[in-house]
Order: C-alpha cells, then structure tokens, then sequence
C-alpha cells in the first residue's frame, strides 16, 4: 500500500534537504490528487526565487543533449540543478512514455540533480498541469536552478512561459524550422534564441532570421533576447547560453512574469475545483448518466449537455 504524504513538520524537513525519495513521492500525489495539489499549494509558496527555465522547441532539436550539457555547467559551478522532463503521455496508463531520465543517466549518481519525468496527460500545451506546482515544489526544496523541457512546440504549444520564468527555443538549422516558428507565433515563448547543431548547414541563415526576430521583439517590448549557437554534443557555445540564461533570469521580463503565472495557477486551482466537485459527479450521476443514455439512442444533442447540466444546478 502506498503510504501517505503528510504535509508536516517532519514532511517540511526532508523537503528542505531535497531528499530524493520524499520529493519523489510528493510528486505522485500531486499528480494523482487534486486534493493534495491544493493542500501543497497553500504550503510552497513562501520562497519564490526567479530560477526556473524552459528548454523548448521543434522536435529533433537536440534539447535533452543540450539540457546534459546545461546541467553539467551548472554542476561544475557548485549549484544543485532539478530536472522536469515533460513527456507525452502512455494511451493506456496515462505516464509518461518517453522517460527523459534514461536520456541523463550522466548524471544519474549525482545527489546535487534531481530528475523527474512528467506526463502531459494529453494536453497540447506543452507542459501538464501540474507542471507549475511541482516546479514551485523544487524551488521550495532550495534548487538552485530547475529546468523544464518540454516534448517540443508547435503552434498551439505556448504554455511553456505559463510554468517557467524564462525559456530558451531551441531551433535547428535546415528544413524552414525558423519559417514555421514565425508564422505559429512561437517565438514569442523565447527569453533566449539557441540554435544548436551549429555545425551543419544553414546556421548564418538561420541565425540572421533569429537576430531580426529579436531586434523587432526589442522594439515593440523593449526586451533583448539572445541569439545563441551550439553544439550540444561537443559542447561549444554553451558557456555563452549559459550567460544569457542568467542575463534573462535578472532581467525585468523575468519578473514581470510572474503575475502571469500565479494568475494562470489561480484559474487552474478553480478549473480543477469546478472539474472535481461540479462537473465529475454531474457526469457520473443520474443526470450525467441519463443525458448520455439519450445522447446515444439519438433523443439529445451534444449541446444539450449544458441544459441538463444547468437544470440538475438550478433545481438544487
């Protein structure tokens, strides 16, 4: 039988030494009880330093290569680094399937990194709902830095700056990548620009493309955004991503976001409120269990879900 995580003084205390095994445990409740989420959600957030960042962008971009690297700079200069790889979700049990710790096994006897596979549990953001409050969770337990990768971006994948205080889009040079990235609107999730696999070819024409997306971001927000390149498998220019990571960290836009954030999590904490307490056991109860009843015998339309729904509601 699993046991339990009591959120108490004892709890507090091996959080606070970043004991992998009760963090591990914390997060599967958080994903497995909406309940404990909230309870967590009153208790973490204290302490909120700017130290979270997003490692996204087009599929096959080399961004958990890149991350070894990043984790590895970070490492070597006495900082403790926690990981939330964010996978795409199994059909069948709902976990993650691509488990991103088996990509960083580098680091896997290190007790200064923490790695945790997370599922998205079939959204399109990118990220899972539960994404933000165990970031909030790690920050609380003093990691110096916390990354967040995601399974990649596209046009519907921004949700990225909604969890992370900044983000690096990693692009890859060839394919019109960059053109699909501009016309989706993704850029706009980027702090810092990388392109990686800055040895094949198309790097500079990619890198112009970038370096003016950045120069007319600067001039409608008054926010720089780096260009960088890299090569994540030897690891040049990553000492320079690096600096511009801890640039956008101390930089005003940084913070700025954090209003954005902890507003996203509010309306996240009412939808998951409304879900469990409102519309579950509406689904799951008599009225829920007639409507779908008549809905497949062709007696009622989908729509009329909401009237059902608004009539069971007002009746009581």
């Amino acid at each position: 039988m699993r046991r339990p995580v009591v959120l108490d003084d004892a709890w507090q205390t091996a959080i606070r030494a970043r004991d992998a095994a009760t963090l591990a445990r914390t997060i599967t409740a958080i994903e497995r009880s909406p309940d404990f989420l909230l309870s967590l959600s009153r208790r973490i957030f204290s302490v909120q330093p700017v130290n979270s960042i997003g490692i996204t962008g087009v599929p096959g971009a080399g961004k958990s290569t890149l991350l070894n690297q990043l984790i590895r700079h970070y490492r070597q200069s006495g900082k403790n680094v926690a990981v939330l790889a964010v996978d795409p979700s199994s059909l069948q049990t709902g976990g993650a399937v691509l488990g991103d710790r088996l990509r960083m096994q580098d680091h896997a006897l290190d007790d200064g990194v923490f790695v945790r596979s997370l599922s998205t549990k079939g959204q399109l953001g990118g990220v899972s709902e539960t994404t933000f409050i165990t970031s909030q969770l790690l920050k609380f337990a003093g990691f110096d830095r916390i990354f967040i990768e995601t399974v990649g971006i596209g046009q519907n994948e921004l949700d990225i700056v909604r969890v992370a205080d900044v983000s690096t889009l990693v692009f890859i040079p060839g394919g019109g990548d960059h053109v699909q990235g501009i016309k989706s609107g993704v850029m706009e999730v980027g702090d810092v620009f990388t392109i990686n696999k800055c040895d094949v070819d198309g790097v500079r024409a990619l890198e112009k493309v970038l370096q003016l997306e950045a120069h007319d971001r600067e001039n409608k927000t008054g926010f720089a955004t780096a260009v960088c390149r890299t090569n994540a498998v030897s690891g040049e220019g990553v000492e320079v991503l690096v600096q511009a990571l801890e640039a956008a960290l101390d930089a005003p836009q940084a913070q700025a976001r954090r209003s954005l954030q902890l507003r996203a999590f509010s309306e996240l904490l009412l939808n998951i409120e409304l879900r469990q307490n409102w519309l579950v056991p509406f689904v799951q109860g008599t009225s829920g269990t007639a409507f779908f009843k008549a809905l497949m015998q062709g007696e009622a339309q989908p729509a009329d879900i909401v009237d059902a729904f608004r009539r069971q509601h007002h009746d009581n």
